[in-house]
């Protein structure tokens, strides 16, 4: 799983603009975030999400706090 992706998938999620269960709907929000995600990709995320979570950090930057 590359960063990228991770991140794009928490732009998704943070966005509200859909269930997260809904795996086609995440994905084309994603490509209007800029990355294309696969079903594999999602599902990957989903189950490892506290893994890839520790690893790439969160999205939010210490400014906006």
């Amino acid at each position: 799983m590359t960063k990228a992706k991770f991140i794009t998938f928490e732009k998704v999620r943070k966005s509200g603009l859909t269930n997260m269960y809904d795996i086609n709907a995440v994905r084309l929000i994603a490509i209007k975030y800029g990355e294309m995600l696969s079903n594999k990709d999602c599902f990957d995320i989903m189950l490892n999400y506290d893994k890839y979570k520790i690893k790439y950090g969160s999205t939010n930057n210490k400014k906006h706090r």
